[in-house]
């Protein structure tokens, strides 16, 4: 794993200190260290997806997909600063659920509202798409990050040093997600 300084997240920290330290200052945390490399990633598997659902729909859908690109790319960055925020945050679970949960409840809702502003047809459509990517990035992203890829600022590496890591960290991912859900349903039988 890739180091970062103090100033990005503390080692060990827990969910409450990162939280606090979140809303101390949230200016340098999305606009500072705006997360470049989440808001790229964002704004092209979202913009994609949305265009591929709702473009054959009309030009009101295709001003969705617009309105959807520069959301994320706005939202990428800074939801991946606060996902790098908690990335070592401790109990691990609990960083988890908030990166999962919270956070995603908030950026539907403010993405619902940008959408009906801007006249955006088949809305529905495109946001159950965005929800259903939104659960599974989170934690792919999270699990990442917690690995020291897709991070930005000191201590962090080049885009093109995450990807050439990325097949072999995205496989490991599965594998333990795997692991805690088979012992899951051991536990539920």
């Amino acid at each position: 794993m890739r180091g970062c300084s103090s100033q990005c997240e503390p080692l060990g920290e827990s969910v409450g200190a990162a939280f606090a330290r979140v809303l101390r200052d949230p200016w340098t945390l999305c606009v500072v260290n705006f997360n470049w490399k989440a808001a790229l990633l964002s704004a092209g598997f979202r913009g994609l997806l949305y265009a591929v659902v709702v473009i054959p729909r009309g030009a009101g859908a295709a001003r969705g997909a617009c309105i959807e690109i520069v959301f994320r790319i706005a939202l990428g960055g800074c939801w991946g600063s606060l996902m790098q925020a908690f990335r070592r945050a401790r109990p691990v679970w609990l960083a988890g659920i908030l990166v999962a949960g919270l956070l995603p409840a908030s950026a539907h809702t403010l993405e619902y509202a940008l959408l009906k502003m801007g006249q955006a047809t088949h809305i529905l459509t495109g946001m159950i798409v965005s929800v259903i990517c939104t659960v599974g990035s989170a934690l792919i992203n999270f699990a990442l990050m917690r690995r020291g890829l897709i991070i930005t600022g000191e201590g962090s590496a080049t885009l093109g040093a995450d990807f050439r890591v990325l097949p072999a960290a995205l496989a490991d991912s599965v594998l333990v997600a795997g692991a805690g859900i088979r012992r899951i349903f051991r536990k539920l039988a």
